[in-house]
Protein backbone atom coordinates (compact mmCIF):
# COMPACT_ATOMS: atom_id res chain seq x y z
CA UNK A 1 0.00 0.00 0.00
CA UNK A 2 1.63 3.32 -1.17
CA UNK A 3 1.67 6.13 1.40
CA UNK A 4 -1.05 9.22 0.70
CA UNK A 5 -0.77 11.23 4.04
CA UNK A 6 2.07 13.48 5.01
CA UNK A 7 2.70 11.34 8.29
CA UNK A 8 2.58 8.21 5.83
CA UNK A 9 4.73 9.29 3.36
CA UNK A 10 7.68 10.44 6.10
CA UNK A 11 7.43 6.78 7.57
CA UNK A 12 7.96 5.23 4.06
CA UNK A 13 10.81 7.34 3.68
CA UNK A 14 12.60 6.59 6.52
CA UNK A 15 12.00 2.90 5.99
CA UNK A 16 13.23 2.98 2.54
CA UNK A 17 15.59 5.74 2.43
CA UNK A 18 17.57 4.14 -1.12
CA UNK A 19 13.89 4.26 -2.96
CA UNK A 20 12.73 7.28 -1.41
CA UNK A 21 16.22 9.01 -2.84
CA UNK A 22 15.24 8.12 -6.03
CA UNK A 23 11.89 9.18 -6.49
CA UNK A 24 13.11 12.29 -4.85
CA UNK A 25 15.91 12.88 -7.83
CA UNK A 26 13.00 11.80 -10.53
CA UNK A 27 10.48 14.11 -9.11
CA UNK A 28 13.43 17.23 -9.00
CA UNK A 29 14.58 16.18 -12.66
CA UNK A 30 10.61 16.66 -13.72
CA UNK A 31 9.86 20.13 -11.78
CA UNK A 32 12.95 21.53 -13.18
CA UNK A 33 12.28 20.02 -16.88
CA UNK A 34 8.74 21.73 -16.38
CA UNK A 35 10.41 25.26 -15.12
CA UNK A 36 13.17 25.92 -17.68
CA UNK A 37 9.80 24.97 -20.13
CA UNK A 38 7.73 27.57 -18.28
CA UNK A 39 10.67 30.00 -18.14
CA UNK A 40 11.08 29.22 -22.26
CA UNK A 41 6.75 30.16 -22.64
CA UNK A 42 7.09 33.66 -20.27
CA UNK A 43 10.93 34.81 -22.55
CA UNK A 44 8.61 34.17 -25.83
CA UNK A 45 5.52 36.08 -24.13
CA UNK A 46 7.79 38.87 -23.05
CA UNK A 47 8.93 39.26 -26.61
CA UNK A 48 6.01 39.23 -28.26
CA UNK A 49 4.76 42.02 -25.67
CA UNK A 50 7.99 44.14 -26.12
CA UNK A 51 7.50 43.83 -30.05
CA UNK A 52 3.57 45.13 -30.19
CA UNK A 53 4.86 47.76 -27.58
CA UNK A 54 7.17 48.99 -29.79
CA UNK A 55 5.02 48.43 -32.87
CA UNK A 56 2.31 50.56 -31.08
CA UNK A 57 4.80 53.45 -30.42
CA UNK A 58 5.89 53.74 -34.24
CA UNK A 59 2.90 54.05 -35.51
CA UNK A 60 1.84 56.66 -32.95
CA UNK A 61 5.09 58.19 -33.88
CA UNK A 62 4.12 58.09 -37.55
CA UNK A 63 1.06 59.97 -36.70
CA UNK A 64 3.14 62.39 -34.91
CA UNK A 65 6.13 62.58 -37.28
CA UNK A 66 5.28 61.21 -41.06
CA UNK A 67 9.16 61.42 -41.66
CA UNK A 68 10.08 59.56 -38.89
CA UNK A 69 11.66 56.33 -40.70
CA UNK A 70 13.79 59.04 -43.02
CA UNK A 71 15.14 60.88 -39.59
CA UNK A 72 15.47 56.80 -38.00
CA UNK A 73 17.50 55.97 -41.04
CA UNK A 74 19.62 59.25 -41.02
CA UNK A 75 23.36 59.03 -39.55
CA UNK A 76 23.13 62.93 -39.17
CA UNK A 77 19.77 62.08 -36.36
CA UNK A 78 22.67 59.51 -34.68
CA UNK A 79 25.46 61.93 -35.03
CA UNK A 80 22.99 64.83 -33.56
CA UNK A 81 21.76 62.45 -30.67
CA UNK A 82 24.93 61.51 -29.88
CA UNK A 83 25.89 65.13 -28.94
CA UNK A 84 23.10 65.05 -26.42
CA UNK A 85 22.06 64.83 -22.81
CA UNK A 86 21.76 61.68 -21.65
CA UNK A 87 17.75 61.48 -21.14
CA UNK A 88 17.50 62.64 -24.75
CA UNK A 89 19.69 59.35 -25.73
CA UNK A 90 17.35 57.14 -23.06
CA UNK A 91 14.36 58.05 -24.98
CA UNK A 92 15.76 57.32 -28.19
CA UNK A 93 17.56 54.50 -27.59
CA UNK A 94 16.41 52.91 -23.85
CA UNK A 95 12.70 53.95 -23.66
CA UNK A 96 12.01 53.78 -27.21
CA UNK A 97 8.57 52.46 -26.63
CA UNK A 98 7.39 55.91 -25.18
CA UNK A 99 6.40 57.38 -28.09
CA UNK A 100 5.81 60.86 -26.52
CA UNK A 101 9.32 60.84 -25.50
CA UNK A 102 10.56 60.05 -28.70
CA UNK A 103 8.45 62.71 -30.03
CA UNK A 104 9.77 65.31 -28.57
CA UNK A 105 13.30 64.38 -29.04
CA UNK A 106 12.48 64.60 -33.23
CA UNK A 107 10.56 67.84 -32.27
CA UNK A 108 13.91 69.39 -30.29
CA UNK A 109 16.15 67.55 -32.98
CA UNK A 110 14.09 69.21 -36.12
CA UNK A 111 14.05 72.90 -33.59
CA UNK A 112 17.85 72.79 -33.47
CA UNK A 113 18.46 71.44 -37.28
CA UNK A 114 15.30 74.05 -38.06
CA UNK A 115 13.71 71.47 -40.44
CA UNK A 116 10.27 72.97 -40.59
CA UNK A 117 7.30 70.81 -39.37
CA UNK A 118 4.13 71.66 -40.84
CA UNK A 119 1.92 74.60 -38.61
CA UNK A 120 -0.52 72.83 -36.45
CA UNK A 121 -4.12 73.54 -36.83
CA UNK A 122 -6.74 72.82 -34.11
CA UNK A 123 -8.98 70.21 -35.33
CA UNK A 124 -12.56 68.87 -33.34
CA UNK A 125 -15.00 65.94 -34.44
CA UNK A 126 -16.57 68.46 -36.92
CA UNK A 127 -13.74 69.10 -39.13
CA UNK A 128 -13.01 64.98 -38.64
CA UNK A 129 -16.63 64.96 -40.17
CA UNK A 130 -15.71 66.50 -43.41
CA UNK A 131 -12.07 65.40 -44.10
CA UNK A 132 -13.66 61.81 -43.83
CA UNK A 133 -15.66 60.36 -47.00
CA UNK A 134 -18.73 58.20 -45.97
CA UNK A 135 -21.22 56.14 -47.25
CA UNK A 136 -23.39 56.52 -44.71
CA UNK A 137 -26.71 58.59 -45.38
CA UNK A 138 -27.93 58.43 -41.84
CA UNK A 139 -26.07 60.40 -39.18
CA UNK A 140 -25.21 57.86 -36.33
CA UNK A 141 -26.69 58.55 -32.86
CA UNK A 142 -24.71 56.46 -30.64
CA UNK A 143 -20.95 58.00 -29.61
CA UNK A 144 -19.23 55.36 -32.13
CA UNK A 145 -19.46 58.03 -34.99
CA UNK A 146 -16.36 60.02 -32.35
CA UNK A 147 -14.00 56.87 -33.24
CA UNK A 148 -11.43 57.47 -35.68
CA UNK A 149 -10.40 54.19 -37.93
CA UNK A 150 -6.98 53.28 -39.41
CA UNK A 151 -8.00 53.55 -42.55
CA UNK A 152 -9.63 56.72 -42.48
CA UNK A 153 -6.59 58.37 -42.04
CA UNK A 154 -4.63 56.23 -44.52
CA UNK A 155 -7.05 57.59 -47.02
CA UNK A 156 -5.78 60.79 -46.17
CA UNK A 157 -3.66 62.99 -48.38
CA UNK A 158 -0.53 64.54 -46.85
CA UNK A 159 -2.18 67.82 -46.42
CA UNK A 160 -4.71 66.24 -45.08
CA UNK A 161 -3.08 64.84 -42.38
CA UNK A 162 -0.82 67.33 -41.69
CA UNK A 163 -4.17 69.24 -40.81
CA UNK A 164 -5.35 66.87 -38.46
CA UNK A 165 -2.10 64.91 -36.94
CA UNK A 166 -3.46 66.57 -33.93
CA UNK A 167 -6.45 64.94 -33.64
CA UNK A 168 -5.48 61.93 -34.63
CA UNK A 169 -2.97 61.35 -32.00
CA UNK A 170 -5.78 62.20 -29.42
CA UNK A 171 -7.53 59.59 -30.80
CA UNK A 172 -4.98 57.23 -30.56
CA UNK A 173 -4.26 58.19 -26.65
CA UNK A 174 -8.07 58.22 -26.01
CA UNK A 175 -8.53 55.00 -27.11
CA UNK A 176 -10.75 55.92 -29.81
CA UNK A 177 -9.03 54.76 -32.84
CA UNK A 178 -9.72 52.13 -34.06
CA UNK A 179 -6.91 49.43 -36.15
CA UNK A 180 -9.11 48.05 -39.11
CA UNK A 181 -5.56 47.60 -40.84
CA UNK A 182 -3.17 46.45 -38.83
CA UNK A 183 -5.50 45.26 -36.00
CA UNK A 184 -4.15 41.98 -35.98
CA UNK A 185 -0.95 43.09 -35.12
CA UNK A 186 -2.13 44.49 -31.58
Amino acid sequence: MLPKSEEEIADWTKKHPDIAAIVETIADKKAKDRSIDLDKRLQEIETLRETANKEKAEAELMALHPDFITIREDDVFHEWADEQPKWVQDALYENSDDAMSVSRVIDLYKQDKQIVKSTKNTFNKADAAKSIKSTRNVPQEDESNSYLRESQVNKMSTKEYEKHSDSIMESIRSGKFIYDISGGAR
